[in-house]
C-alpha cells in the first residue's frame, strides 16, 4: 500500500485492529495515517466510516444477521468488517447504493477473498432490496431491546441507566450518543482575545461563533481538520470541549499560586489552568507514562506556556516536599459521558471496569488530600456518568476526610444545564451540546 491508499482500506484496517486487538479507534487511525500518509479526503472518509460503523455496530450486526444464512461470527474477520462498513455506508448514503456494493466487492477481492465476493455482493444487494422489510424492536413495545439494538448500546449500560434515570431519559441519552459531537476550541488568551481569534478564523473562511458558557470557547460550525492550520501551530487555540473547560474554571487558579494536576495528559486542562493564572506561578503536571508527559510539554510549548513542570510518576505514590494551593484530579474513568465522541468505548467497557476504576479513583483522591494546604481547593472530575465514579466517590471521601467540605461557588451551576447533586454537578450530554461530565470542588478547612 502507498500514500494513495483509500479511505475504505484504512477503515477496514482500523476496524480489524479494534475488533482483534481491542485497539482504540483514535489511536488506530492515527497510527495508520502516520504509516500511510493518505490524502486528507481519504483520512476524512476513513474517520467517518470507522466512527459511524462503531456508533451503529449493534444495529449493523442485527441487520446482517437477518440477511445472512450463517452466523456473522462464522465469517472471517475481514469479510465481517467489510460487510459492516458497507452496511454503514448504505445507511448513511442510500443514494450511492450500487457504488458502495461495488467498492465492497473490490475490497473483498483485493484482500484475497475472491471466493467470498459473491457472498458480499449478495448480502449487500439483498439489503438494498429488503431494508424496509427487516424487523427491528419498537421503542413502545420493547424499549430496552430497542435502545440496545437500534441505538447500539451494550445491554448492561442501558439497564444500568434505566435503573437510575428511567426509560425516557435513557432513550434521550442513547439518541444523543449517536449524534455527531460538536467541535469546540479554546482561545489561548495568553496570545490573543476570543474576538481576535474569531476574526482570524473568519478571514480563513472557517465558520465559527462564540459560546456563552465559557469565555474562551468557540464553536466551529462544521467539523474539519484544525490541528494543521497556521493558527494551531502559532498556539492560538487548543481543541477542547466546553465541559472540560468548565473544570478549570471550577478550580479557579489564581496568578502566582502553586497548582498540581495529578492526571494531566495530554495537557488540555493543565494549559487552561496556566492561562487562567496568566502564566505566573507554578503548575506540577503528572502522568504515569513518559510519552504522555512529553505530550503535555509539547502542548505547553506550542501555547507559549512556561509555568508547567512535568513529572512522570504514579500520582498515588508522588510525595513532593511542598503543599499546594489547588489540585486538579481529572481521574481515569469509564468515559460513559463521551460516547458520542468515542463510540468505541461502549464496546470496550465492561461492568467490572466501573468497580476497578472506582477503586483507583478513591486511591487518587485520598492521596490528593494529603498534598493540599489548609484552605486549599481540590477539584475532582470525570467524563463518566456512573454514580460509583462520581457522587458515591465523593460521599465516601467526605466520610473519610472530615477536614474537607464541598464548596461549589454560588451561581456556578447557572452557567450550564446540569443536575445539581449534593456531591457536585453532573452534566448529561442530552441536556445541551457539551460532553457528559461530573465535577465538584472540595476545600480543606483545616
Amino acid at each position: 500500500m502507498t500514500n494513495n491508499i483509500s479511505g475504505r482500506d484504512l477503515a477496514l484496517e482500523a476496524l480489524l485492529d479494534i475488533e482483534i486487538n481491542s485497539a482504540y479507534a483514535n489511536r488506530s487511525l492515527n497510527f495508520l495515517f502516520s504509516k500511510y500518509k493518505p490524502e486528507e479526503r481519504e483520512k476524512g472518509l476513513a474517520t467517518e466510516i470507522v466512527y459511524g460503523t462503531l456508533r451503529h455496530l449493534a444495529l449493523i450486526d442485527d441487520l446482517l444477521s437477518q440477511l445472512l444464512t450463517k452466523e456473522l461470527s462464522a465469517l472471517p474477520p475481514i469479510i465481517r468488517n467489510i460487510l459492516r462498513l458497507a452496511i454503514y455506508q448504505l445507511m448513511a448514503n442510500p443514494q450511492k447504493g450500487y457504488a458502495v456494493v461495488n467498492e465492497a466487492v473490490k475490497l473483498t477481492r483485493k484482500r484475497k477473498f475472491a471466493g467470498l465476493s459473491g457472498l458480499v455482493n449478495g448480502v449487500l444487494r439483498s439489503y438494498l432490496r429488503k431494508k424496509n422489510q427487516l424487523i427491528l424492536p419498537e421503542f413502545k413495545q420493547e424499549p430496552i431491546e430497542h435502545m440496545v439494538i437500534v441505538h447500539s448500546h451494550p445491554s448492561w449500560l442501558v439497564e444500568r441507566w434505566v435503573h437510575r434515570w428511567g426509560i425516557d431519559i435513557t432513550h434521550q441519552l442513547v439518541e444523543a450518543n449517536n449524534s455527531v459531537a460538536p467541535f469546540t476550541i479554546r482561545t489561548n488568551t495568553l496570545i490573543l482575545s476570543r474576538e481576535e481569534l474569531l476574526a482570524h478564523l473568519d478571514l480563513a473562511e472557517i465558520e465559527a461563533y462564540p459560546l456563552a458558557l465559557v469565555p474562551e470557547a468557540i464553536r466551529i460550525k462544521e467539523a474539519r481538520e484544525l490541528n494543521n492550520t497556521p493558527f494551531f501551530s502559532a498556539g492560538y487555540y487548543y481543541i477542547q470541549d466546553e465541559s472540560s473547560m468548565l473544570v478549570s474554571h471550577l478550580l479557579s487558579p489564581q496568578p502566582g499560586e502553586l497548582i498540581a494536576d495529578l492526571c494531566a495528559a495530554p495537557g488540555g486542562k493543565t494549559t487552561h489552568l496556566a492561562q487562567l493564572m496568566k502564566n505566573t506561578g507554578q503548575i506540577y503536571a503528572l502522568d504515569e507514562y513518559p510519552h504522555k508527559t512529553t505530550l503535555i510539554q509539547e502542548n505547553a510549548d506550542r501555547l507559549g506556556i512556561s509555568i508547567i513542570r512535568t513529572y512522570t510518576a504514579d500520582s498515588r505514590l508522588w510525595n513532593p516536599k511542598i503543599l499546594f494551593d489547588g489540585i486538579l484530579l481529572d481521574a481515569p474513568c469509564t468515559g460513559t459521558g463521551v460516547l458520542r465522541r468515542r463510540p468505541d468505548i461502549r464496546w470496550h467497557r465492561q461492568p467490572k471496569d466501573v468497580e476497578e476504576l472506582a477503586t483507583l479513583q478513591g486511591e487518587l483522591l485520598d492521596h490528593a488530600a494529603s498534598l493540599l494546604k489548609p484552605g486549599g481547593r481540590l477539584v475532582y472530575s470525570t467524563c463518566s456518568l456512573e454514580s460509583e465514579e462520581n457522587e458515591e466517590q465523593i460521599s465516601r471521601f467526605i466520610s473519610m476526610h472530615p477536614d474537607f467540605v464541598i464548596s461549589i461557588p454560588e451561581g456556578f451551576e447557572a452557567k450550564l444545564d446540569c443536575q445539581r447533586l449534593q456531591e457536585g454537578l453532573l452534566i448529561l450530554p442530552h441536556n445541551g451540546e457539551a460532553d457528559g461530565f461530573f465535577m465538584t470542588r472540595l476545600v480543606k478547612i483545616c
